[in-house]
């Protein structure tokens, strides 16, 4: 009898901690797919993590991850960047962006609708201006042609909004 109980007790702590396991995965998944401060999907192409009171943050866009900063007042390190063109990681330090120009991955989804069903006019989103990543300053510059906006290096962006 008392066998049957211990082998009950474990049999119900294995449950237990597949649940707890589970629920915790599920958590840690959905924070690696949804913008840390706007909620948006995060998008291979313009994916930005970030260090944020200690904890590791996915973000849809840099601009998403550098306006927190600003809005919050907390320390936001940026760790990692997407390249635009080829979705890769970059070093923040040694990547080139383009602000500012007409393509904005964070702005493609739909519009705000007021009480009547129509579309509500934005006076703020914090994804925008866009900042789009860049493995190679002649990318930025190609692209910045093409479809407008400032380029530059991230480093000299990110101390633009640390001030």
């Amino acid at each position: 009898m008392k066998r049957l109980s211990v082998l009950s007790l474990v049999a119900v702590l294995l449950v237990l901690g597949g649940i707890g396991y589970a629920a915790w995965r599920y958590v840690a998944e959905r924070d690696a797919h949804f913008c840390r401060a706007c909620t948006r999907p995060v998008h291979s192409s313009s994916k930005t993590v970030a260090v944020v009171d200690g904890k590791r943050g996915f973000y849809c866009c840099p601009a998403c991850a550098l306006s927190e900063h600003q809005q919050s007042q907390v320390p936001v390190d940026v760790i990692e960047l997407a390249d635009y063109l080829g979705g890769g990681p970059l070093a923040p330090n040694q990547s080139y962006i383009v602000r500012d120009s007409d393509v904005n991955a964070c702005l493609h989804h739909q519009p705000a609708v007021n009480p009547d069903k129509q579309p509500m006019h934005s006076q703020f989103d914090r994804c925008a201006p866009s900042i789009l990543a860049f493995r190679d300053q002649g990318a930025a510059v190609a692209f910045s042609a093409t479809h407008g906006g400032r380029v530059m290096k991230f480093s000299d962006l990110a101390s633009e909004y640390r001030r």
